[in-house]
């Protein structure tokens, strides 16, 4: 009797899996940003999701250095009037990513500080991961 129970007790416990691990490292409709002085990151996967948000930055660039923004969005498949807009001094915009196709976008501009980022998604299906940097 006593084996039998110790035969069951392991496969339960062999049995018991916790949920599956993303192979991508993101977590569906869940963002990751960081917003740091010198960098700010935004990645998702999302499916039919909608986001409003405004991030308050303080990056501040060096004189001899350019902003440089680094945009992909894959896998997409859906999504109505979805943007992403920088804005600095005196909310001057400096960049504006309309999202309605995979894209894959580097642009880099003299602008030395971004005060915010305006993240809008409606009904977005796909992956973004866009980083704004210095230069």
């Amino acid at each position: 009797m006593k084996p039998l129970i110790i035969f069951v007790f392991f496969i339960v416990l062999n049995g018991c899996v916790g949920p599956a691990e993303p192979s991508h490292g993101l977590v569906e409709n869940l963002p990751a940003v960081i917003n740091k002085n010198d960098v700010f990151s935004f990645s998702l996967r999302a499916d039919n999701f909608e986001y409003e948000k405004v991030f308050q930055t303080t990056i501040s660039l060096e004189n001899n250095k350019q902003l440089i923004s680094t945009l992909v969005i894959s896998d997409f498949t859906a999504g109505d009037s979805s943007y992403i807009s920088v804005m600095g001094e005196s909310d001057t915009l400096i960049y504006n990513y309309q999202i309605n196709s995979n894209l894959v976008e580097t642009e880099i501009k003299n602008h030395r500080t971004v005060n915010k980022v305006i993240v809008y998604l409606r009904g977005f299906s796909g992956i973004i991961d866009w980083v704004l940097t210095e230069n």
